[in-house]
């Protein structure tokens, strides 16, 4: 293909300044009515977007106390607080979440991935599984299970589990390079 025949991609200065157009846009209708969930959510997905996560948590959490029965809105918040490393809020969130909608495979995978990152080993191993039982196809629970059972040197369990993700789509130079940092994790504990 020519030079002049490929298409042109935007540049990410103007990208960022249409997401804060945007963040302003919904500023102003968040003025113009404050009790809509879902414009407080538009914005703190934006705002992740943006790397702001800590403004995204506010967003989400106004939201919360506007609609406490949407999943999502405590999916979201809890993706924000993994961004600022407070697991413990990031577990109650993916918890919450999964309680109003218990097949959201995602909010318990991450609650697994989340309690991994906590040393929390066995319980990532149990969320994992819970996952798996919900839908058997998705990577993410089985590379938790790999990087758990590897950081509990279990390695049989994980090299298992790591083909298991593999299989379903996770990347599997990625998951290798989890699992040798979790043997050395092991190592120096």
């Amino acid at each position: 293909m020519s030079h002049d025949h490929q298409k042109k991609l935007p540049d990410m200065d103007s990208i960022i300044e249409n997401m804060e157009k945007e963040v302003s846009n919904l500023t102003d209708l968040i003025d113009s009515n404050p009790n809509d969930a879902n414009t407080y959510s538009r914005r703190g997905l934006l705002l992740g977007q943006l790397v702001r996560p800590k403004e995204a948590i506010d967003d989400f959490t106004k939201a919360i106390s506007i609609n406490p029965e949407d999943s999502t809105l405590f999916y979201n918040r809890g993706m924000a607080y993994v961004h600022v490393k407070q697991l413990s809020l990031a577990i109650d969130d993916f918890t919450q979440s999964a309680d109003i909608d218990p097949g959201n495979v995602d909010a318990i995978s991450n609650a697994a991935m989340a309690h991994y990152e906590s040393c929390h080993y066995d319980v990532a191993i149990r969320e994992s599984d819970r996952a798996i039982k919900i839908d058997p196809e998705r990577s993410l629970p089985y590379a938790v299970r790999a990087l758990a059972n590897a950081a509990l040197g279990e390695e049989e369990l994980a090299k298992d589990n790591l083909a298991k993700a593999v299989k379903y789509g996770f990347d599997p130079h990625t998951l290798g390079m989890l699992i040798k940092q979790a043997r050395r994790n092991r190592q120096e504990n």
